[in-house]
């Protein structure tokens, strides 16, 4: 038997972190705002004729085998997939093989995306039967223990679901909203966002930690910033859904001056400046994705003016990466072998 399993990466338009639990429940509530994109998270994985458990990444260039599976230890790059086979127990030796479209330390929710397509391809093998939600709660629980650190929530919903989302915490749970967007519109939202790779890797698990704490001991900057990252969170989702370009770009603005406060780790020189050139080859703003620090950065533009910010950002050694948003979530093609 072969499965393979394809998810969507993520651009975050406001509300990242406080996806994070519990700083929603102590905010009494909380929104996320992101829109699934095309950069997938791909999964392929085979059963075997011996016990043998395979693991390898395509993109990393890694690859561990274990003899059986209780022979498995999580430990180094592929530590998440290994956890993810662990959990699953399947009952034959299986390869897995992996592969993520976005750089290495991305922002975009590339590891989670991973996560959530091998949950996905192994619930199936193991007929596990859990649904979606359940998939993500275990996932969250893995990659907390993978990253040794609280984590958010929202990029697991993209990487599933697909869309544009808004995504809703409070004390009772988390719920998925879906923009509807017609084919017209999401062009016109396409035709205005730049994505690039600034060429810094970036680890969200750092700053978030940071920002977590700084929060429970009740720093007044930090609480203080969260807290307008939370506002603007609200106003992005009221814009998105209502298809407010000008207004979207303004809120990006005011969330990444905010987000800036959070800590010294989610910007550097080099960041400012790249945003400034940007901004003086006409762009409305820009952020950066995740929790800041590198990885990848969203620029919003007028359509006119998009090609003089593409080649400013070009000259400045910025990668662009062409996207498109991706209105369904995780896909999965089951091969059954006939005899």
């Amino acid at each position: 038997m072969k499965i393979s399993v394809q998810t969507p990466n993520r651009i975050d338009l406001a509300g990242g972190t406080i996806d994070i639990y519990p700083l929603y429940v102590f905010e009494e509530g909380a929104v996320t705002v992101n829109a699934a994109i095309q950069i997938l998270s791909k999964i392929e994985i085979e059963t075997r004729s011996d016990s043998k458990i395979e693991i390898s990444s395509l993109d990393l260039k890694k690859e561990v085998l274990f003899e059986h599976l209780s022979d498995c230890k999580p430990e180094g790059e592929l530590d998440l997939l290994v956890r993810a086979v662990q959990q699953y127990k399947p009952q034959t030796g299986i390869s897995l093989k992996s592969e993520n479209q976005a750089p290495q330390g991305s922002g975009i929710g590339a590891s989670s995306a991973l996560l959530m397509a091998a949950s996905s391809g192994l619930n199936e093998l193991t007929e596990k039967h859990l649904s979606y939600q359940q998939i993500i709660d275990m996932g969250a629980n893995l990659e907390a223990q993978t990253i040794k650190i609280p984590t958010g929530k929202q990029d697991y919903y993209a990487a599933v679901y697909g869309g544009i989302n808004a995504v809703w915490f409070d004390e009772r749970g988390i719920r998925l909203e879906q923009m509807n967007y017609s084919e017209t519109e999401i062009q016109e939202l396409e035709s205005r966002v730049i994505l690039s790779y600034t060429g810094i890797p970036h680890f969200s698990g750092e700053n978030n930690w940071t920002i977590m704490k700084r929060y429970i001991d009740g720093e007044e900057k930090t609480v203080k910033a969260l807290r307008e990252i939370k506002k603007t969170a609200f106003k992005m989702r009221d814009a998105v859904f209502h298809k407010q370009w000008d207004q979207i770009g303004f809120l990006l603005k005011e969330e990444w001056e905010n987000r800036k406060k959070l800590t010294s780790g989610v910007t550097t020189e080099k960041i400012d400046e790249i945003i400034l050139q940007a901004e003086k080859a006409g762009a409305v703003s820009s952020k950066l994705c995740g929790a800041g620090g590198g990885g990848c950065m969203i620029t919003w533009v007028e359509p006119e003016k998009r090609e003089q910010v593409e080649s400013a950002l070009r000259a400045q050694g910025i990668k662009l990466l062409p996207f498109k948003i991706a209105l369904k979530g995780l896909k999965t093609k089951l091969s059954i072998p006939t005899f």
